[in-house]
């Protein structure tokens, strides 16, 4: 199987070629992974394979169904923040029973399925228990967690993971031509190694106000008011990709200062000079529990939990953890 600009994931790769190269298709695949984990690269990959005319490796990305723009094929559904409605469903179904146009298989896209409310997921569940044999269906997801455990059940799961920079590197080069190599070892380290997230941050300017607001969060920490960390996780409310990079900044900054505090010099962060007075001012214990924090909070905006509360957390969370 070809996988074009999808880099990394290697596990995944060899079980999908497993199968597709042996003429298998899934009937129900659910993606899951970070925003920005290629998770909608890949079910686009595994789609136009789907509908691939070659007889040898799929997709060939030169036969007539792999050079169309829009396959009538392959219906996608659901875009980011958008939820998907029981009508969305309802309509997805009656599609699915249409006979494909040019190709063996019918594939619906399902993108970000965490947003399907609870009745568009019962109505899914139907379809998924006697599907046309026609029909293959992709999800995509942040967390399967989010979906019922019987579509879980009907599906096979697959967990997308960050790419090392060794991986990432020549797509990264490519992509973003004009950006100096260190700026990109900072961003990949930043967004965790997923390079959709990379790659937006560097081309909307994500990246900068990152860097900024990790040296500010990390200075407010200390502060003997709240107001400051408030003031600085109102300008997280309307960008989740801030909130991811912030998060993990500032965990390598707290995991710098712990390594600074027992002797240590291999320094991971953007903020090293945040690092070492961060260290000089707080405990051993106290740098540790913001780690430990930190990871939570990362975990909490994995899971989808609630904007409002997840800042009103974040503040909340890192004062504890240094006895404020």
């Amino acid at each position: 199987m070809r996988f074009g600009d999808f880099v990394g994931n290697e596990s995944v790769k060899k079980q999908l070629s497993a199968e597709i190269d042996g003429g298998r298709f899934l009937h129900a695949l659910v993606l899951e992974g970070a925003v920005g984990s290629g998770r909608r690269t890949l079910a686009q990959v595994i789609a136009r394979a789907a509908v691939c005319h070659t007889e040898g490796e799929r997709p060939c990305g030169v036969c007539p169904a792999c050079v169309k723009a829009v396959h009538p094929d392959i219906a996608v559904f659901g875009e980011e923040d958008t939820p998907l409605t029981v009508d969305t469903i309802r309509r997805l179904r009656e599609e699915a029973y249409v006979l494909p146009n040019e190709s063996a298989y019918r594939v619906m896209l399902l993108c970000d399925a965490q947003n399907m409310t609870p009745q568009a997921q019962n109505a899914l569940l139907k379809i998924l228990e006697e599907p046309p044999r026609h029909v293959l269906f992709i999800l995509t997801c942040d967390n399967r967690i989010s979906l019922l455990e019987t579509i879980r059940s009907r599906c096979v799961c697959m967990t997308l993971s960050p790419v090392s920079w060794e991986e990432a590197a020549p797509l990264l080069r490519a992509r973003l031509p004009h950006a100096e190599e260190e700026k990109l070892r900072r961003a990949h380290s930043l967004f965790g190694g997923y390079i959709g997230q990379v790659i937006r941050g560097v081309e909307d300017g994500t990246f900068r106000t990152v860097l900024e607001l990790v040296e500010q969060f990390a200075a407010a920490v200390t502060e003997v008011s709240e107001l400051p960390l408030l003031r600085l996780t109102a300008r997280l409310e309307k960008d989740k990709l801030l909130s991811i990079g912030v998060l993990e900044g500032l965990r390598l900054v707290f995991r710098d200062a712990l390594v600074l505090s027992y002797g240590g010099q291999a320094l991971l962060s953007t903020a090293p000079h945040e690092a070492r007075r961060l260290s000089e001012r707080l405990s051993e214990d106290k740098l540790a529990a913001l780690i430990e924090q930190t990871e939570l909070l990362q975990t909490a905006l994995q899971r989808n939990m609630n904007n409002t509360l997840f800042l009103t957390r974040l503040s909340a969370c890192l004062r504890q953890a240094v006895g404020r």
